[in-house]
């Protein structure tokens, strides 16, 4: 069962004059004078061909867009900071452009219970900084937080750096007000943490990537901001000794622990490269890992994180260990982290995976791929089409990016690693999508781990909510 596909025809002078006649602000311009911004993913690896972008500031002028289009049969691509990987806010044909970059109101802070409700637009760094000064923070985030919104963080259910400490957004987001695909106004805009009077609507929106409506609001539960924070880098000899580490984090730093981040000695040699920025410590190692601490006082933190690297030590684990506790200092060590998807785009084109996948397969995830690329010849020898292999990710919550950085995009290099990589993270227990979404291209690999009679249920909802398939059109679920 699926939707049926709205018409790619390109927008007419008499849609956009209808546009115009209800005060919706527009950029109509060729597919090629719009694809720096709008036009090209963050990556550059996906590029559409809209001519229409369209920049509602109100729920209701969303609300009439919808319906027009609904009506007239017009594909609808929303699109709030455009950083995702996957092409999911990329028009695939002639779609109008829904930019959401001006509905970015702070609606309320309820200081007492630590609920914000924030439209879409929102720059996830600056909603950060607003609620910050109320001793909250926002319990989401990521690298790509001063270029990404908080309605496109909701619609790709984003996982981000300290997941292992507060949980994912189907947990944290409280309510939603989305716009159905017909231009009617679904309010669950709720703030209440305790709700059990029918099913929770709203879940369905979280990840759903604009198929079924356009999130126009956001309810989101708050966490406290730290009193006291801390880093630590280790350097490693093999990947085991992560796992192992990352137990006695569990075990040792308990409630204070709010990540647990690792990468491979060519991802920190590549930031370090392109970047310009200084490895956090001073020899090389095989694997690094960053551990962060989040509490409320700050010498029973330091107490603990200083216990825990004794007993790293005792065991033999680590062979370098530094510690981070000026505010400055952290900064840099985050940042280093977040730059590794940019440092990987410069060093050439960035095939980008985004698993989930048990820990004790991730390693073994790398040896296979660069294994299976090295048999097919294309990795390993002088004039190989690919020139790195790498992984780094979330170990608390079995995260991991796998990148295959190529001479070019697609062609021989996507044509041996797909639908190979994701039978084989299937095979092992892992989602084909952990965090950055299905968007244009992996849809058609969910059946790796989705069964069918839940793909059939995914299609059903879509067909329920976007009969005319105007919403996001192509992508997700439509393509499995």
């Amino acid at each position: 069962m699926t939707a049926n596909t709205a018409s790619n025809r390109a927008i007419s002078q008499d849609d956009i004059d209808y546009f115009a006649r209800i005060g919706i602000n527009i950029v109509y311009a060729s597919e090629q004078q719009l694809e720096a911004k709008y036009n090209t993913d963050y990556f550059g690896k996906y590029h559409g061909s809209s001519q229409a972008v369209l920049f509602p500031t109100t729920t209701e002028e969303v609300s009439k867009i919808l319906a027009y289009c609904n009506e007239h049969k017009i594909g609808v691509v929303t699109q709030g900071g455009n950083s995702g990987t996957a092409g999911g806010a990329i028009a695939r044909q002639s779609e109008v452009i829904l930019s959401l970059r001006d509905m970015n109101k702070v609606r309320d802070l309820d200081v007492i219970s630590g609920v914000v409700v924030a439209e879409s637009g929102c720059v996830l760094a600056e909603l950060d900084e607003h609620v910050r000064e109320a001793g909250y923070i926002v319990p989401v985030d990521l690298g790509a937080k001063k270029r990404c919104m908080i309605g496109g963080n909701v619609s790709t259910n984003a996982g981000g750096l300290r997941y292992l400490r507060y949980g994912t957004l189907h947990g944290n987001v409280l309510g939603l007000e989305v716009v159905l695909a017909d231009g009617r106004v679904l309010d669950a805009l709720f703030s209440l943490k305790k709700d059990a009077s029918g099913y929770d609507v709203k879940q369905l929106f979280i990840g759903a990537e604009g198929t079924l409506g356009v999130v126009t609001a956001v309810s989101i539960a708050l966490a406290p901001k730290p009193r006291s924070s801390q880093i630590a880098v280790l350097g490693l000899s093999d990947f085991g000794k992560i796992q192992k580490a990352f137990v006695l984090a569990r075990q040792n730093l308990g409630e204070i622990i709010s990540a647990f981040e690792f990468w491979e000695r060519r991802c920190n040699e590549l930031v370090v490269q392109y970047e310009k920025n200084p490895s956090p410590l001073a020899s090389p190692h095989e694997f690094f890992v960053m551990i962060e601490t989040r509490g409320s006082f700050e010498r029973h933190d330091v107490e603990k994180m200083d216990a825990y690297l004794e007993v790293l030590a005792a065991e033999g684990l680590v062979e370098e260990t530094k510690v981070f506790r000026d505010a400055d200092e952290m900064e840099r060590t985050w940042l280093f982290r977040s730059q590794m998807a940019e440092a990987h785009a410069k060093s050439g084109c960035m095939h980008v995976y985004d698993f989930s996948l048990p820990s004790r397969y991730q390693h073994d995830l790398l040896v296979a791929v660069k294994k299976h690329l090295t048999d097919a010849g294309l990795y390993g020898v002088a004039g190989a089409p690919v020139r790195d292999v790498t992984i780094f990710g979330h170990i608390g919550d079995d995260n991991i990016h796998l990148q295959v950085v190529a001479d070019e995009y697609g062609g021989i290099v996507e044509e041996v690693m797909e639908p190979w990589v994701y039978e084989w993270v299937g095979s092992h227990g892992g989602s084909v999508a952990a965090e950055h979404g299905l968007g244009m291209h992996k849809g058609k690999f969910l059946k790796y781990s989705k069964s069918p009679v839940v793909i059939d249920t995914m299609k059903s909802i879509k067909q329920m909510l976007d009969p005319n398939g105007i919403m996001n059109p192509g992508k997700h679920v439509e393509r499995a």
